[in-house]
């Protein structure tokens, strides 16, 4: 194992390696490099470790169409992942309505479901297929904050999961359900790490100028992009100000939080198990005993309820579950609450049932 930067890159990555080898030691890897730093390092450990083992080995590069030069970069490190060892290696080009032009939101899941769509021609992600992402604890770090910007509750500060883990068969719960299969062995090193990486190991990485302010990818109103604001002033700003790095700070929280979601998650598991049964097209909840826990698991068991029966995850917003847990708790209306994938909640009247299903009729005219 090489010393320094490259060697702390590649026991990262290692430790992921053998814990796949207990599990799925026949998996393929599919390894997203998008040419910078962090990914070409990871595409680079992986390659040097995963030779010697039994996973089948795939790399990936994602083209949002957004600069003129994209194009050819993009086979660019096509080129640097054949040199690095990879036999199978596979570009996907996004056109410019798929990448949402230029927005980071609409990118990122049109990135993320170009990754599961080419995984999934190699089998099932989480068990046959694994998708590897090299981010870093610094990426950790601004995604808390930009969590704590939107002010969307703590499973939006509590970050990135470092690996991805498939819940069991029928529950629809847990922040860990949503990226099922996604692994990424460098959450806990800096960014500082996978540059001095690529450069002990003599690779070209990219350095891509739309992850700056100034560059040439802006968001709708023509400000920078919150990520790459937020990186190169909004960080520096706070660490010149504070006179420390909030970086490690930042991500530990994360995984604080993230220990702390995954026991609520599941006592409201285990409610929800408790309190609902399935009816024709319906999820029903008996909620008259469920009202004496708090809030904090009486709306994780609606989000449940309402996940269960359709609704979307990325969707599901504060003011719907409130508005669901009022009509619990107050007992005042019946309903229906719309909420995301068309299901409604109602309450039956007179009774503490709540029922959430899916509304598919379709209006007339």
């Amino acid at each position: 194992m090489p010393a320094g930067a490259g060697g702390r890159v590649q026991r990262a990555v290692l430790a992921y390696l053998r814990r796949l080898e207990k599990t799925n030691p026949h998996a393929t890897l599919l390894v997203a490099c998008s040419g910078g730093p962090d990914s070409l390092a990871l595409a680079a450990a992986c390659s040097r470790l995963a030779s010697s083992r039994n996973f089948h080995l795939v790399g990936v590069t994602v083209d949002h169409g957004w600069r003129k030069e994209s194009s050819l970069q993009a086979r660019q490190v096509c080129q640097t992942l054949k040199e690095l060892g990879y036999a199978d290696i596979a570009l996907l080009e996004l056109s410019a309505q798929e990448n949402g032009s230029g927005k980071e939101g609409a990118a990122r899941k049109a990135r993320y479901l170009a990754l599961e769509k080419q995984a999934r021609y190699y089998g099932k992600i989480g068990s046959e297929v694994f998708i590897l992402l090299g981010h870093t604890r610094d990426d950790q770090a601004e995604t808390v904050l930009l969590g704590l910007i939107r002010g969307s509750g703590a499973r939006s500060i509590c970050g990135m999961r470092p690996f991805e883990t498939i819940k069991p068969k029928g529950v629809a719960t847990g922040h860990s359900a949503k990226r099922a299969g996604y692994l990424r062995p460098l959450l806990d090193l800096p960014r500082t790490d996978t540059v001095a990486a690529c450069k002990q190991w003599g690779l070209p990485y990219i350095d891509d100028p739309s992850n700056y302010p100034d560059g040439p990818v802006q968001a709708a109103d023509g400000n920078p992009l919150r990520r790459a604001a937020l990186r190169h002033l909004g960080l520096p700003a706070l660490e010149k100000a504070l006179r420390v790095d909030p970086r490690p700070a930042l991500a530990r929280t994360a995984l604080l939080l993230q220990e702390d979601l995954d026991a609520l998650d599941a006592l409201a598991e285990k409610w929800f198990n408790k309190t609902s049964q399935d009816e024709v097209g319906t999820v029903a909840v008996e909620t008259k005993e469920l009202l004496s826990q708090p809030a904090a698991i009486r709306k994780r068991v609606w989000r449940l309820a309402a996940l269960t029966a359709g609704a979307r995850a990325s969707d599901l917003r504060k003011v719907q579950l409130d508005a669901v847990d009022f009509l619990a708790t107050a007992r005042r209306g019946t309903g229906p609450i719309q909420l995301p994938g068309q299901v409604v909640c109602s309450r039956t009247k007179g009774s503490y049932k709540l029922s959430f299903r899916q509304n598919r009729t379709k209006s007339k005219g």
